[in-house]
């Protein structure tokens, strides 16, 4: 699928991006795994998923994606009623949230072009622009925490 990006952080942003994809490629298997365990203990009516260190990038868009993919394929497969997703992507404040949303619609669009056979869960995508430093959701009110490539700038643990 194309990930929509544009801007002038292009350039900076695909020199690192290397790193990031081979992250994502290496652990997506790991992600499925999480993603149908806990759908499947659960079976929520709106499954709630964060994204911690999301950046600004299109590989955030390559984790909603596959959790789209996972979750369109499991509703087909067991016959469940439709579920919702509900993304929080989650950075620093100085992360440039202003791209990152500018680029939701060209996503939206790709996602609804390429599920032609099936029909995609409805999603909705919201920033969190905080530190992960301190609470960020009430208690028991996320199904997956997502981190592919932040927890190694983290200086201390709770």
């Amino acid at each position: 699928m194309q990930v929509p990006f544009s801007n002038i952080s292009y350039f900076f942003y695909f020199r690192c991006d290397c790193y990031q994809k081979n992250v994502i490629r290496e652990a997506k298997p790991m992600v499925e795994n999480a993603v149908k365990e806990v759908y499947m203990a659960h079976h929520p009516k709106t499954m709630i998923i964060a994204d911690l260190g999301c950046c600004a990038g299109p590989n955030t868009f390559l984790f909603i994606s596959s959790v789209i993919d996972i979750i369109a394929d499991q509703t087909k497969c067991t016959g469940d009623d439709p579920v919702e997703l509900q993304f929080f992507l989650n950075d620093l404040p100085s992360n440039d949230f202003n791209e990152l949303f500018r680029s939701i619609q060209t996503f939206k669009r790709s996602v609804a072009t390429n599920e032609m056979t099936r029909v995609p869960p409805l999603y909705y995508i919201s920033g969190l622009p905080e530190t992960y430093y301190s609470r960020l959701f009430p208690c028991e009110s996320v199904h997956l925490f997502h981190s592919e490539y932040c927890l190694h700038w983290r200086s201390k643990v709770f």
